[in-house]
């Protein structure tokens, strides 16, 4: 048996499969600045516009969410069809947006305002523009993008988070989910999820709260440890490697699947070699059901894949099981690392130095003990 664990995670060197996917520091900087430059736009377009347009004076505020903010972001496998992106909320009070109970600001006025905006720092900065139903997106480079997705709050928690921000974070720090909970500044957390509304470029305004999620992975990641977000972008990875054939398999998704898998388990194996393994082999049989999304039971993550599609992705996740099995028993350092790069791609590294054999006491330790029945003894006569 081999040992992979330094291949996917912890050489010293840092030339490992983790350290492969991980952005580097440039990558990130470019995505933390684009996303100041956007927040500054949009802060000062509204300081100076709103109360002309909407004869509401109100200053946003901003909340970066998503993989960026779980630190479960990856780099792309294949740009520019892929790209590594941040999502950055932008917070209005729900004054701003309704009169009486029910939203009359409509969305579509929200969102014409933000598109504009940004349009106009895209032409300044040679970036691109697109939309998306609940986003604006700012595309930086061939294989990054920012997003930016419209939310309402009510007043009273609006002002809560403005102070959280004032004390904690300068307007244009990584002020985030992650960061709002260490920090114990997140003031709104009391604040139902039904109060929360995103912008819908065809739907008006939908109930929709990113925390959700967020404290449910954090959640996780306390009780099951740092692995848990490993074997996340191992999955998203994996995911990613093979393309269009899998593309609407959810991030979210895949994370519900891992954290699954330790449930059932209650806990996984410390190297993450054996411990993807176990993530692999629980993934066909998870796919085949419907996987429930563990911060809203009631929502079905991935419904909206194809037969076809959830069919790919069960065979695809066997195939998965079986090469990091396989490269697990490799006769050779080498032979291990073509069978991981047969599922998660090239961005493995070659480097068969990495690839450590297994003891045999460590191998029997390991493998659950076997019952044997008695064998048979024949009857004798002592002399």
């Amino acid at each position: 048996m081999s040992d992979l664990s330094k291949l996917l995670h912890g050489a010293r060197d840092d030339a490992s499969f983790l350290n492969k996917l991980s952005l580097e520091p440039g990558e990130v900087e470019s995505l933390e600045a684009a996303r100041r430059d956007v927040r500054t736009a949009i802060r000062e377009s509204f300081n100076r516009e709103a109360r002309t347009r909407f004869e509401v004076p109100v200053s946003p505020r901003f909340y970066t969410q998503g993989s960026f903010a779980y630190r479960t972001i990856n780099r792309p496998a294949h740009p520019p069809s892929q790209q590594k992106d941040l999502d950055d909320g932008v917070y209005l009070p729900l004054t701003f947006v309704k009169e009486g109970t029910r939203p009359s600001q409509a969305a579509e006025v929200y969102f014409r305002f933000i598109d504009e905006i940004l349009q106009a720092l895209c032409r300044a900065r040679r970036w691109g523009f697109d939309t998306r139903p609940t986003c604006a997106r700012v595309t930086i480079a061939p294989d990054a993008h920012v997003d930016i997705p419209l939310y309402a709050i009510p007043d009273a928690e609006f002002r809560k988070l403005s102070k959280a921000l004032a004390v904690a974070f300068t307007e244009d720090a990584a002020y985030d989910f992650m960061n709002a909970r260490r920090s114990k500044t997140d003031n709104w957390d009391a604040l139902p999820s039904d109060q929360v509304l995103l912008a819908h470029r065809e739907d008006d305004w939908k109930v929709s709260d990113p925390r959700k999620i967020h404290e449910w992975f954090l959640a996780a990641v306390e009780r099951h440890g740092e692995q848990l977000r490993r074997m996340s972008r191992y999955l998203k990875a994996w995911r990613d490697e093979k393309g269009d054939q899998i593309g609407g398999l959810s991030s979210i998704c895949l994370m519900a699947c891992v954290f699954e898998t330790y449930e059932a388990s209650r806990g996984l194996a410390s190297r993450d070699d054996r411990a993807l393994l176990d993530v692999a082999r629980a993934l066909p049989r998870l796919l085949e059901g419907p996987v429930l999304n563990p911060a809203d039971r009631s929502e079905v993550l991935c419904a909206r894949l194809s037969r076809e599609e959830r069919q790919m992705a069960i065979t695809l996740a066997g195939a998965l099981a079986s090469d990091v099995d396989a490269a697990l028993r490799a006769g050779s350092p080498q032979d291990s690392i073509t069978f991981l790069r047969s599922s998660l791609g090239v961005r493995v590294p070659n480097r068969p130095d990495l690839v450590a054999a297994e003891s045999v006491v460590a191998t029997v330790r390991r493998e659950a003990p076997r019952i044997v029945p008695a064998p048979v003894v024949g009857r004798s006569v002592s002399g």
